[in-house]
């Protein structure tokens, strides 16, 4: 096998068919979009991977894998297969169909750059999808040694899930809150049109539960009025959705307050709701003689703000949710744990109000099932998961002893 890429310009990509078995999911010109970026690099993959005396794959079955695949999995399958197939070039081993000695040899290969447990099992579950698109059999891939290899590697690693730190809603709900609170983050939002958009974005994650896919997807559409300035946001999509038949999340008051702000100040009118903010500065001109004491510019510096239309991504939510914190620390605001304010950032994820909102409803009583309603989970043990480390702090033990224990 000889690796061969997509060829890429700057006007258009093409996904290579290998002696046209692996069907060319499409032809783009111009701007390519994540997604379809992601699907060219799982079509060139399996191409590049595939033995040549597979059969031919159906271009029907083929589109209809892809088009069941949510975003977020097709970035994560073309990252995971590209890896593999690369491993298996280097390694002079056929990817697909692999046999159970291959993934095992891969897993051992992951294990030794220190791949996370869980990323290991992601990828391998990569590599099973890769091949039911190829129409091939997975049994190599669920084979008992294939599961023999990743128990022993989370036996030897463990497999502790490391959860993100909790934004939880501050001491007006629960005297046992977290060291960064919704309440101290909305405080430090200032009145420029960065702020009224981040205010409103803190107030919806953590109002809805948010995932941060389903934060960025927002459109003005999706957002309802209600009695008593409440309001309703309907959910086309999510994770535990992928069949989109939509759901529903509350919105209060406060929430709907600094959303409609943001969107007359923006004049955003339709479409995404969470955008990016552009900031022009301009330099203030000094009067004659220079910037002595006493002399008054003839104009000052200013800083001109516009939304744009492009809808904000993952990673600039999470950069976002870290500025604020960071600034709110610097303002005195919140008390992080040990003073280490990078070191608590790092904690931080755009998970962070989606597990806060979590630990406040268990904290008021809430059970598990009303919460993975409410937060459109499959099943409640993700949050009583996610409340595991909240009911050690009130369990037995912690109430017997606290005031008598220092």
């Amino acid at each position: 096998m000889t690796r061969r890429k997509s060829d890429r310009s700057a006007t258009e990509i093409i996904s290579h068919e290998a002696a046209g078995r692996i069907p060319v999911r499409r032809k783009a010109a111009g701007r390519i979009d994540p997604e379809t970026r992601a699907e060219l690099r799982i079509a060139d993959a399996l191409s590049v991977g595939a033995h040549p005396d597979i059969p031919p794959v159906s271009r029907i079955g083929f589109d209809a894998a892809l088009d069941a695949l949510a975003l977020n999995s097709k970035l994560a399958i073309a990252s995971d297969i590209n890896c593999y197939v690369d491993w298996c070039l280097a390694e002079k081993r056929t990817a697909f169909p692999a046999e159970a000695e291959t993934i095992v040899r891969y897993i051992e290969e992951r294990d030794r750059q220190k791949a996370k447990p869980s990323t290991i099992a992601r990828r391998i579950g990569s590599i099973a999808t890769a091949h039911s698109m190829l129409e091939l059999d997975t049994d190599a891939v669920h084979s008992r040694m294939v599961k023999n290899r990743l128990k022993a590697i989370r036996k030897k690693r463990g497999a502790k899930v490391r959860q993100a730190q909790a934004i939880r809603f501050g001491d007006a709900l629960s005297a046992d809150s977290s060291p960064v609170t919704i309440g101290a983050l909305l405080e430090l939002c200032s009145e420029t049109l960065t702020g009224l958009r981040d205010a409103a974005m803190l107030s919806a994650g953590y109002n809805a539960g948010l995932r941060v896919s389903e934060l960025c997807a927002i459109q003005v559409e999706d957002i309802e009025s209600a009695e008593e300035g409440t309001g309703s946001l309907f959910i086309p999509g999510s994770k535990t959705d992928q069949e989109r038949n939509g759901a529903y999340a509350w919105l209060s008051a406060d929430t709907m307050r600094r959303i409609r702000r943001w969107l007359d100040a923006a004049s955003i009118a339709e479409g995404t709701v969470f955008r990016r903010v552009h900031v022009t500065r301009k330099k203030g001109k000094a009067a004659e003689g220079g910037h002595d004491a006493g002399s008054t510019p003839i104009q000052q510096g200013m800083a001109v703000y516009t939304a744009g239309t492009e809808p904000l991504t993952r990673q600039g939510v999470n950069g976002i949710y870290r500025r604020i914190i960071k600034e709110a620390w610097a303002a005195g605001l919140v008390d992080v744990p040990g003073g280490d304010i990078a070191a608590y950032i790092r904690t931080i994820s755009t998970h962070s109000l989606r597990v806060g909102l979590t630990q406040d409803l268990i904290a008021e009583g809430q059970d598990g099932v009303a919460i993975a309603q409410a937060l459109r989970w499959s099943s409640p043990s993700t949050a009583q998961r996610y409340g595991a480390q909240l009911r050690v702090r009130s369990g037995a033990v912690a109430n017997t002893f606290k005031g008598v224990w220092k």
